[in-house]
């Protein structure tokens, strides 16, 4: 195996050790709740791990061109498995929510850092194969993650959902220390710490006013706030800092800001659904199974369409991927929003959310390729983890915001419908063994279509982000002076 296969494989694994986590925890958490108790803090074991993920990854990028990517791949490598091991050792549902933040701290760095090293080891013609690949793997693990949690929690236990981590963790930083050699990166060494503060408290309080939202808490207004603040804050900080963690110049950079802004708003959709479609399935009886019945169709489409764009990318060209993407992404939300009713047949059912994965598939590839090319070798750590910090951004506040509408709409509908009276206390009910009550399909679709409805809506817009990203070379030169610099092959 040559250095760049292995380093390779390592980066892949990197890349599963982030990926399965979401859905191996989502498997074993019923369990978790049930050892461990507090089930008001269930959602916060995953919104503690989404929002550290979000906010360091920026600061990774950073810190990537100027000390190199591999050492950063080692740390939050490092991060991760710590993280990881005290969850296991976790006593209460408090304790496991403060480690899941370390664990998500790790996984900013798994979200950005191995697309960077495939951005780094692979020139610009084959990056969109190695991209496609590392696509591919997000969507493998999440078929492979609820059969694996599943067997490991009956088998051995549900801590050892949190140690299984540890010789992933392992392997993956041995075999890209064995097999990428790479020197410090060339960026300026001066880290804009004060413009990283703001940007977590901003990000960080916005995040979270947005979870709070949903249960319609009192802190959830002012913390929103807080967050807005705290970005106007990040954004005059940024205009004066020597080497700003992300130049504003960018913004007015069209490749920069269509390829972002496309990136955000599919996954703003895309997750939505995600989420609360396997909640749909679940109130009309069926089981926690439903919840496949959702994902790995999506899961299956976005994996396989994401390796099969990889291949073409060099061929058919970024843009015209991105526009087929969000195309599909629109036709499938229309659908959805059009034809789904408690009458809908499975498999149309299963065709459509198919049809959503491969949309997505379709136009992940292509963004990340596009703007990597555009941005060059030596800002590879700010182009990937800016794009990932855009499609993560975009999946929370998707989730928190819809998840908001669908609650307003449900919460008069919800009070006529036997044991349910707001969606926490359906979330608590479809957590247990019991058959949900009669009527309330219907009226979970009522608010599921207020979902598909509003991603419409935003998939339309990502339609339009998408026909702005420029053709190579068409945007003009990158706002770096080094980015014609190309990867050693």
């Amino acid at each position: 195996m040559t250095d760049r296969r292995r380093a390779t494989l390592g980066v892949l694994l990197g890349i599963f050790l982030a990926a399965v986590d979401g859905t191996i925890v989502s498997t074993a958490m019923p369990t978790v709740v049930g050892a461990l108790g507090g089930l008001r803090y269930y959602s916060w074991a995953f919104a503690a791990y989404m929002l550290f993920a979000a906010v360091s990854m920026p600061l990774y990028g950073r810190l990537a061109d100027i000390y190199g990517r591999k050492k950063l791949f080692y740390v939050g490598v490092a991060f991760f498995v710590v993280g990881s091991v005290l969850c296991g050792f976790a006593r209460s549902m408090l304790q496991l929510v403060a480690f899941r933040s370390v664990q998500g701290v790790g996984a900013g760095a798994m979200f950005a850092i191995p697309y960077t090293i495939l951005g780094v080891v692979y020139p610009p013609e084959k990056r969109g194969k190695a991209i496609g690949l590392g696509s591919s793997v997000w969507g493998i693990s999440s078929v492979l993650g609820p059969v694996l949690g599943f067997a490991v929690v009956e088998a051995l236990g549900w801590r050892w959902v949190f140690f299984l981590g540890v010789p992933i963790g392992v392997a993956a930083v041995a075999l890209v220390a064995t097999s990428l050699s790479e020197s410090t990166g060339s960026a300026d060494p001066d880290v804009d710490y004060l413009g990283a503060a703001t940007l977590v408290v901003g990000v960080g309080a916005f995040l979270v006013g947005l979870q709070l939202l949903e249960s319609a808490s009192a802190a959830a207004l002012p913390l929103v706030a807080l967050g807005v603040v705290g970005l106007a804050v990040f954004y005059l900080v940024e205009r004066r800092a020597s080497q700003p963690l992300v130049p504003l110049a960018l913004f007015r950079d069209r490749t920069f800001g269509s390829t972002n802004a496309t990136a955000f708003l599919s996954s703003f959709a895309l997750f939505a659904a995600i989420t609360y479609v396997p909640l749909y399935l679940q109130s009309v009886g069926g089981g926690a199974g439903s919840a496949a019945v959702a994902v790995f169709p999506i899961s299956i489409g976005w994996s396989g369409t994401s390796f099969l764009s990889g291949q073409v990318v060099a061929r058919v060209g970024e843009r015209r991927l991105v526009r087929a993407g969000t195309g599909l992404l629109v036709v499938a939300f229309a659908l959805a929003a059009a034809v789904w009713s408690t009458t809908t047949p499975l498999w149309f059912l299963v065709g459509n959310v198919f049809l959503m994965g491969v949309g997505m598939g379709a136009l992940t590839p292509p963004l990340l390729t596009a703007i990597q090319n555009h941005l060059g070798t030596e800002q590879m750590g700010l182009a990937t983890s800016s794009q990932q910090f855009f499609r993560n951004l975009g999946g929370t506040v998707g989730v928190a915001v819809l998840g908001f509408a669908m609650n307003v709409t449900l919460r008069d509908r919800l009070a006529t419908v036997s044991g349910v009276g707001s969606i926490g206390d359906l979330q608590r009910l479809l957590l247990g063994a019991g058959s949900p009550p009669a009527g309330l399909g219907a009226v979970m679709m009522q608010g599921l279509r207020v979902v598909f409805v509003a991603s419409l809506g935003v998939c339309l817009l990502a339609a339009g982000a998408a026909w702005a990203v420029p053709a190579p070379g068409a945007a003009g030169p990158s706002p770096f002076d080094d980015a014609t610099a190309e990867a050693d092959d």
